[in-house]
């Protein structure tokens, strides 16, 4: 989870803690968001590439068939932070206490704002189990994502590079981590910003092939994130104690303390350009 600048953002958030009756914080808290199809796999720091698909035949190539991979992996970065980032801090109960309760908190704000992945992502921070979430294609925040300006514009851009090669004459279309932009969801009213706000990683895989003066196919993209609190997410005054819980009293070195995840967002779309 990438933070956006302050601004309207900060507001915003404010609002939607009002809902879950945090009136008089003297604390702060962070949120995020992904509803979807839990993944027991451990949570890890980057995202392997994606395999590289076989050769097309010769009559594949003949038939205009082709074929589409990429990826540009998420990178370690401060989300991702245990508690070795603060290895002589000690975890205070009381304070302890204190941030979890706001963080849960919050958690039923996102759900009384319509935020569910928002909230389900937090709840699954702050039990610290660190296992993967992903939502698959087809998912409501999938079709939400689908639907955004911030992903159609990366889908654009996708497809615009992918269209470039095949009409090089290349069926076997390999774009570079250059080539895949993160998609960066800046509503702060949707539930894309409170769950995943600036992504970190994108992979795209996909398979077509030429229909008379179209080149026609559909392109799967796995958006890619690290759900966490960096040292700098102060974002309205709800980061810190977030990272408190997440670094120094950090599963599973504490009982009960939060712990980073990686969570991924799958949408899957028609691909149509001009040969």
């Amino acid at each position: 989870m990438r933070l956006l600048p302050d601004g309207p953002a900060r507001g915003r958030i404010v609002s939607v803690a009002s809902l879950c009756v945090i009136s008089a914080l003297s604390v702060s808290c962070s949120a995020a968001s992904r509803v979807a199809s839990t993944s027991t796999s451990p949570a890890t720091s980057t995202s392997p590439a994606a395999p590289s698909p076989a050769a097309p035949s010769p009559a594949a190539r003949a038939d205009g068939a082709f074929t589409v991979a990429g990826a540009r992996p998420v990178v370690p970065n401060g989300s991702q932070d245990t508690h070795t980032a603060t290895p002589e801090a000690a975890c205070d109960s009381t304070t302890f206490a204190a941030d979890e309760a706001v963080g849960n908190e919050v958690a039923d704000g996102f759900s009384a704002a319509r935020f569910p992945a928002a909230a389900s992502l937090l709840r699954h921070f702050l039990a610290g189990a660190g296992t993967e979430i992903d939502y698959r294609a087809g998912s409501p925040i999938s079709r939400e994502a689908r639907a955004s300006s911030e992903f159609q514009a990366v889908n654009a851009e996708v497809q615009a590079a992918v269209a470039l090669q095949l009409k090089a004459g290349d069926t076997r279309v390999e774009l570079s981590a250059a080539q895949l932009p993160t998609v960066l969801f800046g509503s702060t009213g949707s539930d894309l910003y409170w769950g995943f706000r600036g992504t970190q990683g994108l992979s795209v895989t996909g398979k077509g092939s030429r229909d008379g003066g179209r080149y026609v196919g559909t392109l799967t993209y796995v958006i890619r994130d690290s759900y966490g609190f960096p040292a700098d997410d102060t974002l309205a005054g709800f980061g810190p104690p977030m990272r408190y819980l997440q670094t120094v009293c950090g599963a599973p070195q504490h009982a009960g303390g939060a712990r980073w995840f990686p969570d991924t967002i799958t949408v899957t779309l028609p691909f149509d350009r001009v040969a």
